[in-house]
């Protein structure tokens, strides 16, 4: 039976490209997709072959926000803000052609909202970790103190607009931490912290990563037989160029080819004259690049760690924020690469752990094992199993 599957974003590519290898196996069954989004991001939800829904967010055109102990503190406001927009501007659509189910990622709590209003069934995605009695991330590694008067603010908003929502009842702590019937986590259970506290209500699909040639392109190592070393601080990271410069100190003109990825707060002009042995661009097809690398210079987001992880790459990861933190930690601490902190980043800091973490045959062998249990199982098959059964039983 053909279902009608929305799929209700967080307008960032940490969030949205997770999904996309599930959308492509949704549609290849012969399910109907569609999926908000914004016009930044719609062309890698139809690459997938999903219907984008579009609307305007408050973030703008893509998620944006320094990372910034200043501007992570009004996160929690700016998500109720973004939950609320999205509502208003999708539920005629959603009303209109009313899916079988919702499945909304875990901060795009407007999915949470036109689902109970519409007595829709919801799944909750988690690109990252995912909640449980045992774990929380807020609470092992907080992103922004509960006292804060902005996080207070939202909260003081949120019990206004609840009942609203087709919430009544709900108190703020059970909407943040309420576990849904069903869950999906696109993080293998072996890397999740404290995996083995999640049961049945959760399913751990791992990185279910699509083609995305259609849209980024496409990359090809130079041939040279040097060892491929990609750096990158994702999309999102603004406020440090002085780390490329750092990099082209730390690795110009040495054995590695290097592929850096700037993003779009630097200008690759401004690093000045470039060395033989490097790449810079704006952005790069990650996953081509990683298909090839011998190393990983990266922020440590979720995203990046996954798809580093079903490659087979080593990390050096430098984070930005708590959230990178935990993925830096838990690299270093499963023996996956190291972490090391940005206060203690210099051109000499960076060549000694890409050199020390390259040479480790240990570290090597640990996450070409778990590449190999990645690989061992199809993410997409499994959360599209997943929902599948999820729907039939609702």
């Amino acid at each position: 039976m053909s279902l009608h599957i929305a799929f209700f974003n967080f307008p960032a590519y940490g969030h949205v490209n997770p999904t996309l290898g599930v959308i492509e196996e949704l549609t290849r069954r012969g399910h109907r997709v569609t999926a908000t989004a914004t016009d930044h991001l719609a062309p890698s939800l139809a690459a997938a072959g999903a219907e984008p829904v579009r609307y305007n967010s408050i973030f703008g055109d893509y998620y944006t926000s320094p990372y910034t102990a200043e501007a992570n503190a009004g996160e929690g406001m700016r998500c109720l803000q973004e939950a609320l927009a999205l509502t208003e501007q999708v539920e005629g659509f959603y009303r209109q052609h009313r899916p079988d189910v919702i499945l909304h990622d875990f901060m795009a709590w407007g999915g949470r909202f036109v689902a109970a209003r519409n007595g829709i069934p919801g799944v909750r995605m988690f690109p990252t970790y995912g909640i449980n009695e045992h774990f929380n991330i807020q609470e092992r590694f907080p992103m922004a103190e509960l006292t804060d008067p902005r996080i207070m603010e939202m909260i003081g908003k949120l019990v206004e607009v609840l009942p609203e929502m087709g919430l009544p009842g709900i108190t703020p702590p059970e909407f943040f931490f309420q576990i849904a019937e069903l869950g999906i986590i696109y993080v293998p259970r072996r890397f999740h912290y404290d995996g083995d506290t999640f049961d049945d209500r959760f399913v751990f699909a791992g990185p279910c990563l699509g083609d995305r040639s259609k849209f980024q392109g496409t990359w090809a190592p130079s041939g040279s037989g040097r060892p491929v070393l990609l750096i990158s601080l994702g999309t999102a990271a603004t406020g440090w160029p002085e780390f490329f410069t750092l990099c082209l100190q730390a690795f110009g003109n040495t054995d590695w080819d290097v592929v850096m990825a700037v993003g779009d707060h630097v200008d690759p002009a401004e690093l000045g004259e470039l060395p033989a042995n490097f790449q810079v661009s704006r952005h790069v097809p990650q996953l081509d690049v990683l298909g090839h690398a011998s190393l990983f210079v990266t922020h440590g987001g979720m995203n990046s760690t996954m798809e580093a992880l079903y490659n087979g790459v080593p990390m050096v990861a430098i984070p930005q924020m708590n959230e990178q933190r935990a993925n830096g930690l838990r690299v270093e601490e499963l023996g996956l690469g190291t972490h090391l902190p940005r206060e203690r980043v210099t051109a000499q800091s960076l060549a000694a752990a890409a050199a020390s973490v390259a040479a480790d045959t240990a570290v090597a062998a640990r996450v070409r094992e778990l590449r190999d249990d990645m690989r061992a199982v199809s993410g997409p098959v499994v959360a599209a199993d997943a929902i599948e059964k999820f729907v039939s039983t609702t």
